[in-house]
């Protein structure tokens, strides 16, 4: 039981830290994307058909589901460890 316990928070821990990785990529890109974004307004070019901000958006979609995905478990793990005790 203890075993289990502690393996719960382990992946608890270990899920809670790749979120925060995420995220930081995440907004990393989020910040890359706005700067091109702006680029491209200034240019006077249209964002919708730019190669570099399609990739930036799917990239940013990607880690939004990899962060949804991660808190669903954590919170799918916490549920279990309230009911072993």
């Amino acid at each position: 039981m203890i075993g289990k316990l502690q393996r719960n928070v382990r992946a608890i821990h270990d899920l809670e830290r790749a979120v925060r990785v995420w995220e930081m990529g995440r907004d990393s890109v989020q910040q890359a994307l706005n700067e091109e974004i702006t680029c491209c307004e200034k240019q006077g070019g249209s964002i919708e058909s730019n190669p570099v901000v399609a990739e930036a958006r799917s990239n940013i979609a990607t880690f939004i589901t990899f962060i949804v995905a991660a808190k669903a478990r954590i919170d799918e793990l916490e549920r279990g460890n309230q009911k072993q005790t």
